[in-house]
């Protein structure tokens, strides 16, 4: 049995329509990283940050 859960940063990068790497380049972030945050085998809250901040999302 497959569960296919949707990836929250995946979605929220395609819904601002940028490419891994558009949004590499706004956010200093290569794509090999944003891949891997993409994909939940990289978790660092500072690169995480950076890559929402880029995508335009605001903190609370």
């Amino acid at each position: 049995m497959t569960i296919n859960v949707p990836n929250p940063i995946a979605e929220l990068r395609s819904s601002k329509g940028y490419s891994t790497e558009q949004l590499s380049i706004l956010s200093g972030l290569t794509e090999s990283e944003i891949m891997k945050l993409e994909s939940g085998t990289l978790v660092d809250p500072a690169k995480m940050a950076r890559l929402l901040a880029a995508a335009g999302v605001k903190a609370l």
